[in-house]
């Protein structure tokens, strides 16, 4: 098995030059992986098709078509190995959906161990907890789609260079679905989409033990544009600072880090009284 390396300039060089300009930075740099593995002289591509992780919402839309939108990217020579992701048709249809497509490459035995690890290490993943409490400095609630927040390059390292400014970070991915669920239920209609539900979970879930609030999303973005409406009206009239940042591939790191500091500045000076 061949895996592409981290996000980097020259993966996303590959990206923008073969995409087109009105995708957002994630897919961009997607196809950038894409083009890098086919370069590498990979035939065989996996490229799962993301319907939905949770019953009654969905993914970007991008992800839904994610297989197809990479057909038209790559030779006729590749092939893609595709498989559909979709829980809205009931709890026990991922795990068969897993199971299912394991059957192709192993025996049941084997297919059922690698399923049994899998859910073990994600599960390390998601015991992951902010434990909040008096902290002797600021903290930031960091909200937007994970594919772009856990990717360092992408973001410029945004977490990073929060944490070297002094502030305590902290993400929706840290809490498991159970806890935005329940706690995004102040929303008057359940969110379509499972990345705004999380975020808007987790903002109501840490609405205490936060000082401001910092939303990154792609450039052109619809879904986290709604998002990012429903966050200014959540916050507004509340003592919560608030910075909305759109990022694309013309995104300057430098004047990221002027906003950062910036608004850094501003969470000291509002604790500080």
């Amino acid at each position: 098995m061949t895996v592409s390396p981290p996000t980097n300039q020259e993966i996303l060089e590959l990206g923008l030059a073969s995409c087109v300009d009105g995708a957002c930075l994630p897919i961009k740099a997607f196809l950038g992986h894409i083009q890098f593995l086919v370069r590498q002289g990979l035939s065989l591509l996996f490229v799962p098709r993301l319907v939905s992780l949770f019953r009654e919402e969905y993914t970007c839309p991008n992800l839904l078509g994610l297989p197809d939108l990479v057909r038209s990217y790559v030779p006729s020579g590749v092939q893609l190995l595709s498989v559909e992701v979709d829980a809205r048709r009931g709890r026990a249809h991922l795990p068969c959906t897993y199971l299912r497509w394991g059957l192709e490459f192993a025996d049941l035995p084997t297919v059922i161990q690698a399923y049994r690890r899998a859910q073990w290490a994600q599960r390390k993943v998601n015991t992951t907890h902010w434990r909040y409490g008096s902290l002797p400095r600021p903290s930031v609630l960091l909200v937007g789609p994970r594919y772009l927040l856990d990717d360092p390059y992408l973001t410029a390292n945004i977490q990073e260079k929060l944490e070297q400014l002094g502030v305590q970070v902290s993400t929706a991915s840290q809490l498991p679905d159970r806890v935005t669920v329940k706690a995004s239920r102040f929303l008057e209609k359940r969110p379509f989409w499972t990345a705004t539900r999380r975020s808007m979970g987790s903002l109501q879930y840490w609405r205490h033990h936060i000082d401001g609030v910092i939303s990154l999303a792609p450039f052109g973005c619809g879904a986290e544009a709604m998002q990012g409406v429903l966050l200014a009206q959540h916050l507004k009239g509340r003592d919560l600072p608030y910075l909305e940042l759109y990022l694309d591939e013309h995104s300057s790191p430098v004047g990221l880090l002027t906003r950062l500091e910036a608004f850094c500045d501003l969470l000291e000076r509002k604790r500080s009284g």
